[in-house]
C-alpha cells in the first residue's frame, strides 16, 4: 500500500510538471521568451533552476553512492564543486550576463560569434559542437538516473523509466520553453534541498536514539573509509 501511494504521488508530480508546461506556454510570445524566459526571471528562480539542473541525478545518486563507497575522501569532490560554482557565479556570470544582454544574444554560440565577428561562423559551429557533445553525455546520464530511480522505487523496467522521464521532460520543455524549465527546476530544487537536509537530520536522530556509531561500522569496513586523504578502496582500483 505504501509503495502504491508513493507511485500515485509520483505520477501526480509528473502530471503537475506537464500542467505547468502547458500553463507557462502562454508567456512565450517571442524566441527570447522561449529560450531565455524573456530575460525577466528573478535571480532566485535562475539560481535554483541552474543548481537543480546541474546537480540532479549525479548529486542524489552519483555523489551519495560514491561517498558510500569511498568514504570521507569524497568530500573533495563536493568541495571542488562548491569552489567551481562559486567562482563561476561571482567572477563569470555577472559580466557574461551583461555582455550577452548588450549584444542581445540568445545563446552562447550567438554571443561568441558576435563578439569575434571575424571568425564568427567558425566559432558558432565549434561552440555549438562542444555544447552538444558535452551535454549529450550529461543528459544521457540524467535520463539513466531517472530510469534507475523508477526501477528501484517502483519496479518499472529501467528502459521504460528512461522513456517516461524523457517524454515528460521533452513535453514540458517544448510547451513552456525556458519558463517551464526554470519553474519546474525550482520545484525540483526545493524538493532536493529538503531531501538533502531533512533526511540526514532524521538519520542522525535515529542513530542517536539507538546509541549506534557512524564511525565504527566504517572503520570495520576499512580504515580508508574514514580518511580524507585516501584513494579508492582496493576493490575499485
Amino acid at each position: 500500500m505504501g509503495n502504491f501511494s508513493v507511485m500515485i504521488g509520483f505520477f501526480i508530480y509528473l502530471a503537475g510538471m506537464l500542467f505547468l508546461g502547458i500553463y507557462l506556454a502562454k508567456f512565450n510570445k517571442t524566441n527570447e521568451d522561449f529560450l531565455l524566459g524573456g530575460r525577466r526571471l528573478s535571480s532566485w528562480v535562475l539560481a535554483l533552476s541552474e543548481r537543480a539542473s546541474a546537480e540532479s541525478a549525479w548529486l542524489l545518486l552519483g555523489l551519495t553512492g560514491a561517498a558510500l563507497t569511498v568514504g570521507f575522501g569524497e568530500i573533495w569532490t563536493a568541495l571542488g564543486c562548491i569552489i567551481g560554482i562559486t567562482f563561476s557565479w561571482f567572477f563569470i556570470a555577472g559580466q557574461l550576463r551583461g555582455e550577452v544582454g548588450a549584444q542581445n544574444a540568445l545563446t552562447i554560440p550567438d554571443y561568441f560569434s558576435e563578439k569575434f565577428e571575424q571568425d564568427g561562423n567558425s566559432i558558432r559551429i565549434i561552440s555549438t559542437a562542444v555544447i552538444l557533445l558535452a551535454y549529450f553525455f550529461y543528459v544521457a546520464a540524467q535520463f539513466n538516473g531517472a530510469g534507475k530511480v523508477l526501477n528501484v522505487t517502483f519496479g518499472i523496467p529501467k528502459i521504460w523509466g528512461i522513456v517516461i522521464g524523457t517524454v515528460v521532460i521533452v513535453l514540458y520543455t517544448m510547451l513552456g520553453g525556458f519558463f517551464a524549465v526554470a519553474w519546474t527546476d525550482v520545484i525540483q530544487g526545493i524538493i532536493m534541498f529538503f531531501t538533502l537536509t531533512i533526511l540526514p537530520i532524521v538519520g542522525f536522530i535515529e542513530i542517536a536514539k539507538s546509541s549506534a556509531s557512524v564511525i565504527a561500522p566504517m572503520e570495520a569496513a576499512g580504515s580508508e573509509l574514514v580518511s580524507f586523504l585516501t584513494e579508492k578502496p582496493a576493490g575499485l582500483q
